[in-house]
């Protein structure tokens, strides 16, 4: 297993260091090294007992917040490294045993909570801040996960059973950093965050309440995905929103992966076609 992990770290910082070698000048050549090497460590050492992840963890956050390297590069590394691990590490991305109707509402209201925080920090176009955030949410996860056996007993209100404590929340918050590191136009940012932190919870609510199928994806769903998803995108965009909108429900729908990650892709895909 730990062969196996540290194979995916390799491949992980490889992967998101060419791709910003392949897009990115040389100036910033030495920077991007130990930015995709401290980012390809954090979910390798997240279950550590040990002191590594907070080594790993402590270097990132100097290395970034230094104001010495460009902000919207680091996210960049950030979430390509963090995408590549969560696919590939399969403890983190395991499938709950069992679905509860409550506690999928629960989870869900609290996503749009932080959601619709996240959208207010985005709005005032604070990328490093909501970065921090998102790191920080990493960090508390880990903190819990290996300390706190009297903590967990509330947390686990909002957790899955047969999953790592805090997999659930890292796959959201490996989509928005996807979205914050490769979405460049501030509108769609918007949207796609919107898409994926309100609209994605707002038709598993929907679904649960009306279709009462805890773990199926429902017509009812994917329609309150779409309409709540049109707001945004018709004011943004105009008649363009509606396809935006309905594309982003269909990755949604029909996801073969986690559908914060999947919504995520899409998005950028989006956003290179028509915004770029």
């Amino acid at each position: 297993m730990k062969t196996s992990r540290y194979l995916i770290f390799l491949f992980s910082f490889l992967f998101s260091y060419l791709i910003y070698f392949f897009f990115h000048s040389y100036n910033q050549f030495y920077y991007a090294v130990p930015i995709a090497v401290l980012s390809s460590l954090i979910l390798l050492t997240y279950t550590s007992h040990k002191n590594y992840f907070y080594v790993v963890f402590a270097g990132l956050i100097v290395l970034v917040f230094s104001r010495l390297i460009p902000i919207n590069f680091s996210i960049e590394l950030i979430s390509l490294s963090l995408f590549i691990q969560f696919l590939f590490i399969s403890d983190l991305s395991l499938k709950a045993s069992k679905i509860s109707s409550k506690l999928e509402v629960r989870r869900d209201l609290v996503q749009i909570v932080i959601g619709s925080i996240s959208l207010f920090v985005i709005a005032l176009a604070y990328k490093q801040l909501l970065l921090a955030l998102i790191l920080l949410g990493i960090l508390s996860a880990h903190i819990i996960l290996v300390y706190g056996n009297k903590i967990k007993k509330w947390t686990n209100l909002l957790e899955r059973e047969g999953v790592i404590f805090g997999s659930g929340a890292i796959s959201m918050a490996v989509g928005v950093t996807l979205l914050l590191g490769l979405i460049t136009h501030q509108n769609f940012l918007f949207f796609s965050m919107f898409s994926l932190l309100i609209s994605d919870p707002i038709a598993t609510v929907t679904g649960l309440k009306i279709m009462k199928k805890p773990g199926n994806k429902s017509f009812v769903g994917s329609a309150a995905f779409f309409i709540s998803s049109l707001i945004p995108g018709l004011i943004l965009f105009g008649a363009f929103g509606i396809v935006f909108s309905f594309i982003l429900m269909l990755a949604e729908r029909f996801s073969p992966i986690d559908d914060n990650i999947f919504i995520a892709i899409i998005a950028v895909f989006l956003s290179f076609v028509f915004i770029i």
